[in-house]
């Protein structure tokens, strides 16, 4: 699922490759992934009720009658799958309508095997913003489309269509599009089209380069082969760093919070943050450029760690901690039982039973910032994605609640009110392999989201460009940087310059 941290599970994709390295393809048969209507209906609603138990408010997100008429949908629609990617097709969607972005659903390995064999696929690598749709890439009978080529529809449906598509088939938070365009870029989108819609021979393309005229052609699929694994690249740090545009101007990437990863890199979170904050304040900073966009979270508390460095005054940063119980339980239509243990008895000390029979965290375990010192109390500007989500996104809330910083680029990807995520259910259904993970830990925040559903809007809305796509220094980044360029001290005296 993706955690904390915004990470995917590492399991599945470790298991798969070991099983190509150790089983190629042509010398193996592939494995079955035939169902029969009874095992799909039975996946079905192991599914449906391990979320009503394990999501502490499955209405969060739905009103009930949504919930009961898209489980009614699916159930009419289980009577006719006949396979576990027909499954992953009708539960995909139906998972996603919770709005909970940290509710996953992953393919078996039969699944994987399967796809790599005998999926065929849209032929172009995409990149989503709101300005629309275009070319990264294309290969076989795209190959020719030019980057930057900007896509208008794909059999009559226009981009509209494919964002709600990339919504359903990847699962956001809440109703934001944009951590659906992160997800979908590259190859994103021609997997979940194929894993939702199933083998296409042909697509038809409108097209449109520049202000040339719009021309439409049919292109066909491309098996998996075909599309040319990307290039090695090395992987970014993880790890907080400080750049000096000028004397009194720095740049801080702030790209995870996961202590996982900055003990990878031999590092902690608290002491890097300490230390750079203290070279702001030594070098004396006057303006601050924080980014976020690569930022998808981590632990907790370290977003109120570096908060606590931006913003003196203390805040109530959550309104409850809950979980459904201390177990969380259901049972097949077999009769099987499936249990999860959510918090172990050290763990369950710290809670307590509310009048709805739900466990609640006591007040002030990490819901209240500690003070720090030094803070930071110039300007600010806050540059954020679709892809600044989970911790990352309620860093956003909590500056956004205390009118802190001038916000720049995409609206968050995680909701402003808060999320469901925390401890995690590894759900494998029984007859398909597919695997639910379902989030335990609704985190609401003390205030209400501005948008119901949606993310910290930007001030100044700067969507990502397809000719800057991996660089720091594009777009957004050059409007903040012209933004301190301005005489203002209270951010909503700032104009929003052209990008």
């Amino acid at each position: 699922m993706k955690n904390r941290t915004g990470e995917a599970t590492p399991r599945f994709a470790l298991a798969v490759l070991a099983m190509f390295l150790a089983f190629p393809a042509s010398a193996q048969p592939l494995p079955s992934i035939d169902l029969t209507p009874a095992q799909a209906r039975e996946d079905l609603e192991l599914a449906i009720a391990a979320v009503e138990a394990g999501l502490p408010d499955i209405h969060w997100r739905q009103s009930p009658g949504s919930w009961r008429r898209a489980k009614a949908r699916a159930r009419g629609e289980a009577q006719g799958v006949a396979d576990s990617r027909q499954l992953y097709a009708l539960l995909r969607p139906l998972m996603s309508r919770t709005g909970e972005g940290h509710l996953s659903l992953h393919r078996s390995e039969a699944l994987i095997a399967r796809e790599r064999a005998e999926g065929r696929f849209l032929p172009l690598n995409l990149h989503f913003s709101q300005e629309g749709v275009f070319v990264i890439r294309g290969f076989g009978e795209a190959a020719d489309i030019a980057r930057g080529t900007r896509l208008l529809a794909i059999d009559e449906e226009g981009a509209d269509v494919l964002v709600r598509e990339a919504m359903a088939g990847l699962g956001v938070d809440g109703a934001i599009p944009t951590g659906a365009m992160r997800e979908a870029g590259g190859q994103g989108y021609a997997r979940l089209r194929y894993r939702l819609r199933g083998p296409e021979a042909k697509f038809r393309l409108k097209i449109q380069a520049g202000d040339a005229p719009v021309v439409e052609r049919e292109v066909a699929a491309i098996a998996h082969a075909d599309r040319p694994a990307a290039a090695d690249e090395p992987e970014a740090s993880s790890l907080a760093s400080l750049e000096w545009l000028d004397e009194r101007t720095a740049y801080l990437s702030v790209p995870s919070f996961s202590n996982r990863r900055y003990r990878a890199a031999g590092a902690s979170f608290e002491p890097t943050i300490q230390k750079l904050f203290e070279e702001i304040e030594r070098r004396g900073a006057r303006d601050l450029i924080l980014d976020l966009r690569r930022n998808g979270g981590g632990s907790e508390p370290n977003e109120s760690i570096l908060f606590s460095h931006l913003v003196a005054r203390p805040i109530r940063k959550y309104a409850s901690v809950e979980a459904r119980g201390a177990v969380v339980s259901v049972r097949d239509l077999s009769g099987r039982r499936y249990e999860h243990v959510v918090f172990d008895d050290e763990e369950l000390a710290l809670q307590r039973v509310g009048a709805d029979g739900r466990l609640y965290r006591r007040e002030g375990l990490m819901s209240r910032p500690a003070p720090a010192s030094p803070v930071f109390g110039g300007r600010l500007v806050v540059l954020t994605s679709g892809d600044t989500f989970s911790g990352g996104a309620e860093l956003a809330s909590m500056l956004r609640h205390a009118r802190r910083g001038v916000f720049v680029g995409e609206e968050v990807g995680g909701t402003q009110d808060g999320n469901t995520s925390g401890y995690g259910w590894e759900l494998v259904l029984p007859n398909s392999g597919l695997e639910l993970d379902v989030p335990l830990l609704r985190f609401r925040h003390a205030w209400r989201a501005q948008v119901r559903d949606r993310g910290v809007m930007p001030d100044c809305p700067v969507p990502p460009r397809v000719d800057e796509i991996g660089q720091t220094r594009d777009a957004a980044w050059r409007v903040a940087v012209t933004l301190l360029k301005q005489d203002w001290k209270r951010g909503r005296q700032a104009r929003c310059p052209a990008p």
